[in-house]
């Protein structure tokens, strides 16, 4: 029996975290689509969603992660789909915010490989 791939959005606009997001979780079984904004994360869930995982910055260009989160929570096909939010703010208020937008799960930069791996497959198993 073939393995499942799990099929992962990233959105961040820092191509540092996106190339080390793809590199660690492309090692498993994960297909990797990277956004540097939420408009092309939104495009690419109209043109290859369903996700079942999203990873997005707290703070992109345009619209920001929070919009993105909200958006994703509004859509029939998305409001289910496991988020996980990052950011380089250590601040608890943001946490607040994210899982008041509808994400899971928010982990701060820097994140070890470690807790990257396990947060992801956290949100995948429920």
């Amino acid at each position: 029996m073939a393995q499942r791939n799990w099929r992962v959005l990233v959105a961040d606009d820092d191509p540092a975290i996106c190339t080390l997001i793809d590199t660690v979780l492309r090692k498993g079984p994960y297909e990797m689509i990277t956004c540097n904004d939420a408009e092309s994360a939104l495009v690419a869930v109209n043109r290859n969603g369903p996700f079942d995982i999203v990873i997005c910055d707290f703070m992109l260009p345009g619209i920001s992660g929070i919009d993105l989160v909200e958006r994703l929570r509004a859509g029939s096909e998305t409001r289910s789909v496991p988020i996980l939010m990052i950011s380089g703010h250590n601040n608890y208020a943001m946490d607040g915010r994210a899982k008041n937008a509808g994400a899971n799960f928010f982990l701060n930069k820097p994140f070890t490989i470690s807790q990257l791996r396990t947060a992801v497959s956290q949100l995948l198993r429920n």
